[in-house]
This record gives structure tokens, sequence and C-alpha cells, in this order.
């Protein structure tokens, strides 16, 4: 058996939301959709692989993202952090005791984005 995840996010801020994790991550679209009532995109990182799936959603309804975080490994976090937009603002990367590093963002919707290396 092979497992995958796919996260969903609803927001009335697609555009800027997809651009977000477009440029933060290079994520590409493996698949979008435009039809009345029913607009979403499927983004997967650059190559494809359909293992980390992102689907971001358009709708009217405003959510509380508060508590929600999505995590992503990056090795090394350093080579990472050279390639962000100098716009996106971050906090860190930050030692945690476990022996990981964290680097903090926010994506348009509120949402705590951590990329860190180490440990897992």
């Amino acid at each position: 058996m092979k497992l995958s995840q796919k996260t969903k996010i609803s927001t009335p801020k697609f555009a800027e939301t997809r651009d977000w994790y477009q440029r933060l991550f290079g994520m590409v679209t493996i698949e979008a959709w435009d039809d009345p009532g029913d607009t979403g995109v499927i983004l997967a990182f650059d190559g494809g692989t359909k293992e980390g799936l992102l689907e971001i959603y358009l709708t009217d309804t405003v959510h509380d993202f508060s508590g929600t975080s999505l995590q992503y490994r990056a090795e090394p976090l350093d080579d990472f952090v050279a390639t962000l937009p100098a716009d996106i603002e971050r906090d860190g990367p930050k030692a945690r005791p476990w022996g990981a590093r964290y680097l903090y963002l926010t994506d348009p919707n509120g949402i705590a984005v951590i990329v860190y290396e180490g440990c897992w």
C-alpha cells in the first residue's frame, strides 16, 4: 500500500494564495478548473510529484485558520531560505529544543507555514 496526502485550503483569496505557494515553493499546477461556482487548482512540488499535493479552492466563506499550520521539510534549510522572494516575511530560522531548525512564515489566509530541517 502506498499513501500520499493532499491538503485543501478553501479561501476567497484564491489567486493570492495560489500565487504565494507557487512563488514560495516553486509549485506547479497539475490540475485546474474554472466552472461557474467551482474554481480550484491542485499544486505539486516542481517535478509533479503527487505525494504531497495542495488544493486551493475558491469560496466566499472566510475561515478561521488559527491553530492550523502546514509544515514542510527542506534539507538543507539554508538553501531554501536563500531562494525566498524578498517580499515574503519570515521569522527565523530558529533552533528548536528537539534538534530541528524552523523557519516561520504566514500565508495570505493567516495559515502558519513552517519550513524545517532536522529530526523527522
